[in-house]
This record gives structure tokens, sequence and C-alpha cells, in this order.
């Protein structure tokens, strides 16, 4: 019975144990293009429906087509956010929420980086926190990004740039992956379409943590196509892919490290299926050597979150809280607000969904239809469509959360059981492999599509040339991909970023910025990328007792009891802004303190031990030595 993949056969240890994978005759590891069995675009003329029991061999990817696709990708990702592009330092997408705060996290990475290594968790917000990086995914792997330029300015531009990269690599990695596993060009530009601009997608586009996982595809690639070919490289550069993916944070790092579990288990049954061939010995020392540092990441990643899941008791997930972020089947019907094709025609499925920007889970209604055809069209191994549709069905259930039935399951017994996921706040990213796995069966739907299309036509016309049939299935093909996009490319407001004013910059600190509320304390977090001066307050995922403990006290500012307060957590400087730009709330939780900023600029000082100036639409208050609060943090 065949299996689906490659059975690989004993060979002598360190020979390759992958069929198609010959060395050149010089002996040398095949670089990145060179493949002895290599199928080519032009010997699978047709609409390639040839059934499968193996897998293609491992094609030729040459530099030039390697080009083209990055630049399709950046360029698919510059007119999809059009005119982001022409603003960049002084517009962010799609809005003044968590982006702002992104935008601070990356600076302060790189800056933490060069100047504090060995304290880069301990971040300049929620002051005197320690770990305070911790309290949202840390997306260490763009750290490096903030080694360049500094300032509000150069924060924006950065997040820009990284924003365009996160659409641009899913786009590459997506196409890289499904030409590996067996896709002519024209079906792998579908799969990456269908990858970068799932649906699914610019619901998340104010989450760069989420949007990013372009590594995930690449990676793959890299492993897959490493181990075909016995290349030590590329297997070398799948690992360090994958442990620069699950830098990025735990949201997705989680589910790509047990993918990469899952297709480990499958690969370990293939290999005592096969006899248990030798296994060529510098590939077996490389992948220990990847596994190992792949761990080592995590580990590290992970120490701070556990101690602050230790110290910090809100910190903890509850199951009631990850209800709150679950959905009914009513999701996988439901697509985003700024969806152009789908908003208004799912409507009535999204008024059911609690989480209207975590849990809309429609995956395109051609890109769905193409996926079904992919499933039927034997481009790929009967096994791996099978798998792949798996996938997809599981990883759609579990993006479900507690919503599927009255008792939670199955996700409750990921919560339960399964290390990490209690950690794990909204359970529809997730979906994010579902659309990979959609993405890849698309792609041979597409690849079927274009071919007996153009086929069609040109027997339609009168013209049965080979050329004319080449050339008809190619238009059908980019039409198919400039369907996908269209589908899923949203519309993404660009706001004007506010800047701070010349009077704020360079005031001593700690400095609490006001009114605090989590709406405004993501523009404070920006604000303070100018020399990352100290602040009390930032915006987490979780509640912080001292923070509302702050926030709390300077509800009457500036008053004898908001003063001490102030002092009591070591403020030196308040800045009050009287004019605000408009900001996403945080329903049923954001309350500004003071709720009043005029009111409370002019409220007498007299006798309060500070000073006070008016600086245009700031005021700025020194707070000077005097009692401090009798109590702290509740």
């Amino acid at each position: 019975m065949s299996t689906g993949v490659p059975s690989p056969s004993r060979t002598p240890a360190g020979s390759s144990a992958v069929p198609g994978a010959a060395k050149p005759a010089d002996g040398r590891e095949p670089a990145l293009g060179e493949h002895a069995g290599a199928q080519t675009d032009a010997s699978a003329a047709g609409d390639g429906v040839v059934g499968r029991s193996r897998w293609a061999p491992s094609p030729q990817l040459r530099a030039k087509e390697i080009l083209w696709v990055g630049v399709a990708g950046v360029a698919l990702a510059v007119l999809t956010s059009w005119p982001l592009v022409l603003h960049m330092p002084s517009r962010i997408a799609p809005d003044l929420g968590d982006p702002v705060r992104t935008a601070w996290q990356v600076a302060y990475v790189g800056h933490a980086m060069l100047h504090d290594p060995l304290h880069l968790f301990d971040a300049n917000v929620f002051y005197p926190h320690p770990l305070s990086l911790a309290f949202s995914d840390s997306l260490l792997g763009y750290g490096p990004a903030g080694f360049f330029g500094s300032g509000t300015v150069a924060a924006l531009v950065r997040y820009n740039l990284l924003f365009l990269f996160a659409w641009s690599l899913c786009f590459v990695g997506g196409y890289l992956l499904a030409r590996e596993l067996g896709l002519r060009k024209l079906g792998a530009a579908a799969a990456a379409a269908a990858f970068a601009y799932a649906p699914y997608r610019v619901t998340e586009a104010g989450h760069l943590h989420v949007i990013s996982s372009g590594g995930i595809a690449l990676a793959l690639f890299l492993l897959l196509r490493g181990y075909r070919r016995g290349s030590v490289g590329l297997v070398i550069a799948g690992w360090l892919v994958s442990a620069w993916q699950i830098s990025l944070g735990f949201t997705l790092g989680l589910q790509f490290s047990y993918l990469l579990a899952v297709l480990a288990v499958i690969a370990a049954v293939y290999w005592l299926l096969a006899g248990r061939p030798a296994l060529p010995r510098r590939l077996v020392v490389v992948t220990c050597l990847g596994i190992l540092f792949v761990g080592a990441v995590t580990i590290y990643q992970a120490r701070p979150y556990l101690k602050i899941s230790h110290d910090y008791p809100t910190a903890k997930r509850t199951i009631k809280e990850v209800e709150v972020y679950s959905a009914g089947p009513a999701a996988w019907l439901s697509a985003s607000s700024e969806n152009r094709v789908w908003a208004d025609l799912t409507a009535g499925a999204r008024a059911h969904v609690h989480s209207k920007n975590e849990q809309v889970l429609f995956p395109g209604g051609f890109i769905l239809l193409l996926a079904l055809i992919g499933l039927a069209a034997p481009l790929y191994t009967r096994r791996l469509r099978i798998g792949l549709a798996v996938g997809v069905v599981v990883c759609a259930v579990f993006a479900l959360g507690l919503g599927l039935t009255g008792y939670g399951y199955p996700y409750r017994l990921l919560f339960n059981y399964a290390p990490g996921w209690d950690g794990v706040r909204v359970p529809g990213r997730v979906f994010t492999l579902a659309t990979l796995f959609l993405a890849l069966l698309a792609g041979a739907g597409a690849q079927l599509l274009a071919g007996k299309l153009g086929a069609l036509a040109s027997r339609h016309t009168g013209r049965g040339a080979r050329r004319s049939l080449a050339t008809l299935s190619a238009v059908v093909g980019v039409v198919i991909v400039l369907g996908i996009v269209g589908e899923g490319a949203g519309h993404l407001a660009h706001p004007v970023v506010p800047q701070p004013k010349k009077a704020e910059i360079g005031l001593p600190g700690p400095l609490l910025d006001m009114p605090t509320d989590g709406p405004a304390d993501r523009v404070w977090q920006y604000y303070s990328t100018n020399g990352f001066y100290k602040i009390p307050n930032g915006n987490s995922t979780f509640d912080i007792p001292a923070v509302d403990d702050l926030r709390g006290g300077i509800h009457r500012f500036p008053d004898k009891a908001s003063v001490e307060k102030l002092r009591y957590y070591g403020i030196r400087t308040v800045v009050l802004h009287l004019t605000m730009p408009k900001l996403p709330g945080i329903v049923g939780f954001a309350h500004a303190e003071p709720p009043d900023s005029a009111a409370a600029a002019a409220k007498p000082i007299a006798g309060l031990g500070i000073t006070r100036r008016k600086v245009g639409s700031l005021v700025i208050y020194e707070i000077g030595p005097g009692p401090k609060a009798l109590h702290g943090s509740n």
C-alpha cells in the first residue's frame, strides 16, 4: 500500500535517504534550485491531473523566481494597504489601538538589546514593576529592527515597514511551501495569496504578532526541502526560522510548536514503518542541535511569562475569560466588517458573535471553493490532501474555543491538559493554521481550474497550440490570484498618529501622562520611545492592581490625596493633556482618570507642594517632595 510520501530506503550512514535527492558529481550538497530529479513547469504541462501515490520531486527554484515572488509579495502588501506607504512617518493601520503600543514595543526591544540586554524584559512601562515586557507578547524577533533610528517618528516608520513585511512574508512563505509540495507557479501563487490574504487575516490587522505568520510557512518549506534534499544548510535555516517565529510570541509560537511536534511524530511513524532505515548522521546532528536551539529560545522567552503568571494572579487565564472570546459555529460564517466582499453578506451571522474582532472566522467563499476542488484533485498525494483537510477541521473546531458544545469540549481538553494552552486568551487565533492548510488546498484547486479553463478556452477558440494553452492558463491563473486577494484584502483605515509636543520631550521621569486608561496609555507608551523614560502606566492583557490603585487615586487630581498617591509611586512629573485624539475604546473597562482634563487643570494647587505651567494644550506639573499616601496598591 502506498504511504503517500517518499519511503526512505536503506542507505549508508551519511548519504541522502530521500529519493531524488542525489548530490552533484563533485559530492557537494545540492544548492537551492539544484536537483537531479527536479520537476520543471515545462514537464508538467497541461492541467496537472495525474494520480499520485508519491510526492512530486523537489522542484527547481531559481533565484529569478524567488526574486519575482518577493517583489510580488511586497507589491501586494503595498497595494492592499494603500496609501499607507506614502504616509509612513505620520499614519498607521488600521487604528490607534494596539498598533501604536506595538510601535513602542519593537522600539523598546531594540533599545534594550543594545543598551541593557541582561534586563531585556524590564521595560520602562508599568514602573516600578519588573518584567513588564512580558505583560503581552514580546515580539523579540523584531528587536533588531529597533537598532536603527530613535524617537517616535522612527518607531512609527519601523512599525509600518514591519507591517508590510509581515504580509509580504506570508505570501513568500506560502508560495515556497506550495512549490515544495508539488504545485506549479500559478498554483503556488494562488496558495500564497490565499494564505496572506485570507479574510480572517484582515480582522487581525491591528495585531502584528498575529499577522506575522509567514515564518511558519517559510520554516516548513526550509525543513521539508532540506530533509528531502539532504541539505544541512537548509535544515539549519529551517530551525533558525522556527526559533525566530516562536520568538515573536506564544500567540502563534505555541500552535506552531505543537504543529512541529505532530509532524515529528508522523515522520517517526513513517520511519518505523519503513523498517528504520539508516539516517544521514549529519542531518541527525543538525536536527538535534536545531531542536535544542528552538527549545532554548522557547525557555528563555517562557521564563518571564511563568514568573508573571506566578506573581500576578490576574495574569492567569481563567476558563471564564476564554469563554468571553469563544464563539459558536456562527463564527465560521462571519467575516470582518472591514471585508469588502463579505462584510454585508455575513452581517447576520456576525451579529451572533460576541467578540467581533477576535472570532470572525469566515474562510472566504472563493478560497473555500478552490480548497474543495483541490481536495478532490490528485495534485497532492491522497494522504497529504486528507491530512490538510483534517488540519483545517481540527484547527477550525479549536478556534471556536468553548463555544462548540455546552461543556466547552473539545477545547477544554487543551486548556486543562495541554502544556501552555491555559495561557491562551483568544482561541480564535488557532485559525491561523487553518488558513495555511486551506491555502495549500486552494492552490491545488486553482492550478487544476486554471488548466481546465485554459484548455476549454483554447478548444473554443480553435487554438490548440501548446503556447496558446499555456497563455490562456496563465491568464486564468492570474485572474484567480487577483480574485483571492480581492476577496480577502479589507478596507483598512490609516489614522494620523499623534506626536508628543516639544514641551513634553526631555521631562524628568518617572512621568505620568493624564488622562490615563487602557486606550490612552497605548499612546503614552508610544510617546515614551523618546528616551524610554519610566512611566507607571501602560496597556496589558490582564488587570494589574497597582495600576488600578494609581488610576483610582488620581480621580480628583490635583488634590491632597492624589498628589500623595503620586509621591507614593515615585512620580516626579505629570503631563495633563487638554485635548485627546479619538481612540478605540475598551468597552466596559476603560475609564479615563481624571475624567475631565479641563476641570482638573482649573483646580487650585496652593498648599499641595507642586508647580504647574501651561504650554499650549498641555499642563505640566512637577511633583515636589512631601508626604506620601499611607497605603499602596490594593
